[in-house]
C-alpha cells in the first residue's frame, strides 16, 4: 500500500509536504543540520530526514535531530492565554509512543544510502532541559533549518534562544502556530525574544499553498 501513498494521501497533508520540500530547497545547499521541536509521530521529523538523505545522500555531517517530551502539552503559562481548554477538548494528550518513534528512527537509519550511519536521531525529554544541555554541548553543530512545532510560549522562547545563535545566514527559521488562534504564546515568544536581543522581529513569509508553517523567515 505504501507504494502509492500518493493515491491515499489528504490534499491537505499533501500541501504540507510541498512546504516541507520548498523550505528544504532554500537550505540544500548550505551547510548545517536540521532541527525540529516537536516531533511527536514524526510527519516532519522523517519527511526532512527522507529529504537530506535523497538530496544530500554523500553529506554525512548533516543530520536531521528531533526533540519530543513524550508528555503532550505542558508547560502552559499565562503567555499562553486561553488555548489550554482548546487543546485539551480539541486535540487530547497528544502523546506520542516512545517505542513507535525509536523503531520508526532505526528503521530510517537502516533506510539510508549508506546503511545504518545515523542521519536522524530523536532527543526525547523535556524541552526545556534537552535543548538548553544540547546547544551547550553541541560539537560544533550548525543548523540550516529550525522548524517550531511546539506552539507554546516557554519551550518556543527556549529554543528561539539557545539555537538561533547556531543558525548559519541565510538559514530558516520556521513556526507551526504562528499569528493562529488560539496559539497566542508562540507569537508572544518570537516577538519577547527578539526584544531581548533588541531587533525587529523578521518579515515573516507564507506559503500561499499549504497551512502550514504559519510563519517562517530567513535569518
Amino acid at each position: 500500500v505504501m507504494l502509492h501513498a500518493s493515491a491515499f494521501i489528504r490534499r491537505r497533508e499533501l500541501a504540507r509536504i510541498c512546504s516541507h520540500y520548498e523550505l528544504f530547497k532554500m537550505v540544500e545547499k548550505l551547510p548545517g543540520s536540521i532541527i525540529e521541536l516537536g516531533v511527536f509521530l514524526g510527519g516532519g521529523f522523517f519527511t526532512w530526514t527522507k529529504l537530506l538523505e535523497t538530496f544530500c545522500p554523500g553529506d554525512r555531517g548533516r543530520k536531521v535531530y528531533g526533540f519530543e517530551g513524550l508528555k503532550g502539552y505542558e508547560h502552559f503559562t499565562d503567555r499562553d492565554g486561553s488555548c489550554k481548554p482548546w487543546v485539551n477538548r480539541l486535540i487530547g494528550d497528544m502523546v506520542p509512543s516512545e517505542a513507535y518513534l525509536e523503531g520508526m528512527v532505526e528503521l530510517h537509519n537502516k533506510d539510508n544510502f549508506l546503511r545504518g550511519v545515523e542521519r536522524c536521531r530523536l532527543i526525547k525529554g523535556d524541552i526545556l532541559e534537552t535543548v538548553p544541555y544540547f546547544a551547550q554541548h553541541n560539537l560544533g553543530t550548525r543548523i540550516s533549518l529550525l522548524y517550531f512545532d511546539v506552539n507554546l510560549y516557554e519551550p518556543t522562547l527556549i529554543g528561539l534562544r539557545h539555537l538561533m545563535p547556531l543558525m548559519v545566514p541565510g538559514g530558516i527559521v520556521a513556526f507551526n502556530a504562528y499569528g493562529v488562534p488560539p496559539w497566542e504564546g508562540e507569537a508572544k515568544a518570537i516577538e519577547d525574544y527578539f526584544r531581548e536581543i533588541g531587533q525587529k522581529v523578521p518579515i515573516m513569509n507564507k506559503f500561499p499553498f499549504s497551512i502550514y508553517p504559519n510563519g517562517y523567515f530567513i535569518v
